[in-house]
């Protein structure tokens, strides 16, 4: 291999210097954990005098590998940054090389698609994002907004609620931001309408608890991703379905009553609970809460999750909502019945059990081996 690098080298033709950087680039992604950082540095060194030759393709596919190194060359890493977005993205969106202050540079010299991948990271301190928010666009206000592993200061929340003033996606990507102050709902308010004037208005009570406010924007991006699936009646595909997509069924059961599908939701919570159809069906409509909360409770539901079961039940039955806390109250007492009983029957296990005795030294198994 070395041979055919140096007679790459030779040739010195455009072409050649673009498969020796192919080459090269192969080289280096190849075994790239068990790189040393010697190595590391004299491969980034020859790959950056190269690195203008190489094709769109391949300096993409370099960046892609290189995008999770911690120990990726930093010139590399800097040169790879001021490339093409479609090959720099990756690097600018997660590469752990970077410190603030080159993302800072980054913010001031490179252009705003460049700022939508930076916009992503998951380390973004509050002064770089300031100044994303500054000069970002708005799809970078966009990806802002929606970077909720990040917390933003003040100031970008205010910039950012300007911007929403004019833009819905903005808008319902700010309103499910977990950090945000009680003076910013404010500043939302007169911009949205239905459950997100709700949602923020239960923030400024602080009645909305930051885990809810993930839990919420999650569902949101489930039923973009998920969204077709969805729609499916069949209850047993959608749960093999969502099985593969890491969908909970306390989510699944979520979108489902969210959406009004009863009918399905008690479906689903008869396949997770190993319960008859027909039973379960009876036992909701008729409030034989025991059958219920036991199904409930096999499927692996929150009370929460059973919060909004007993809610869309009341609605549809067009029945007191009072019941809601009723159920729910009863269901959490089942939870901990049932936590409490097997905490005792484990206890009781390793009583009945008593101390091991042990086997004299020197004494041999007399089993016969299995055939």
């Amino acid at each position: 291999m070395t041979r055919s690098l140096i007679k790459l080298a030779l040739e010195g033709t455009s072409e050649a210097r673009e498969r020796l950087f192919a080459r090269v680039s192969e080289f280096v992604i190849k075994d790239l954990d068990q790189r040393t950082d010697r190595e590391l540095g004299i491969f980034a060194e020859v790959i950056i005098r190269l690195y203008s030759d190489g094709s769109p393709n391949d300096r993409a596919r370099l960046a892609q590998k290189l995008a999770s190194q911690g120990n990726t060359p930093i010139e590399l890493a800097r040169r790879i940054a001021d490339d093409d977005i479609t090959v720099a993205a990756p690097m600018l969106a997660s590469s752990p090389v970077y410190t603030q202050e080159d993302l800072l540079g980054f913010v001031e010299c490179l252009g705003t698609a460049h700022l939508q991948a930076i916009a992503k990271r998951t380390d973004l301190s509050q002064d770089v994002s300031d100044v994303i928010a500054e000069k970002g666009d708005l799809p970078v206000h966009r990806s802002l907004a929606g970077n909720r592993d990040v917390r933003l200061s003040r100031e970008t929340m205010l910039t950012l609620v300007r911007h929403a003033a004019e833009d819905l996606v903005l808008r319902e990507d700010l309103a499910l931001r977990s950090d945000l102050s009680p003076a910013v709902c404010r500043m939302l308010l007169p911009l949205v309408d239905g459950e997100t004037r709700k949602r923020l208005h239960r923030i400024i009570e602080g009645a909305l608890s930051e885990e809810q406010l993930n839990q919420i924007a999650r569902l949101k991006v489930l039923r973009q991703e998920f969204g077709t699936t969805l729609k499916t009646s069949d209850m047993i595909e959608l749960w093999q379905e969502a099985e593969q997509a890491d969908i909970t069924v306390n989510e699944l059961m979520i979108m489902l009553l969210q959406d009004g599908r009863l009918t399905h939701a008690i479906e689903l919570l008869c396949a997770r609970g190993r319960t008859a159809l027909t039973p379960l069906r009876d036992a909701i409509f008729n409030d034989k809460l025991d059958l219920v909360m036991r199904t409930a409770a096999k499927a692996g539901l929150d009370p929460a999750t059973f919060s909004l079961l007993a809610k869309v039940r009341c609605d549809h039955m067009k029945i007191p909502t009072t019941q809601v806390s009723e159920w729910t109250a009863a269901y959490r007492k089942h939870l901990e019945s049932n936590s409490t009983a097997k905490q005792s029957r484990c206890g009781d296990f390793q009583a009945n059990r008593g101390p091991r005795k042990s086997r004299p030294a020197g004494e041999r198994n007399t089993r016969s081996p299995a055939l």
